[in-house]
């Protein structure tokens, strides 16, 4: 099975101060339009899930 972390191997990372905009954006509300830097972090989150699932899936393939 695949020791390295999927979340490592994804090449995300986030930080405190990118973060703040989100929790800025949370914080007024959700207003529109969305900024930039959050549609940013969706972004990465969502590259990050699918990478983390394809991890898996190739371990399970390995494993069988």
């Amino acid at each position: 099975m695949n020791k390295n972390s999927s979340i490592l191997t994804g090449s995300v990372t986030l930080t405190a101060s990118s973060l703040v905009p989100l929790v800025q954006w949370v914080s007024m509300g959700f207003p529109m339009p969305m900024p930039f830097e959050v549609q940013l972090i969706f972004a990465s989150a969502i590259v990050t899930g699918i990478h983390a699932l394809s991890n898996r899936a190739i371990a399970r393939a390995a494993a069988e």
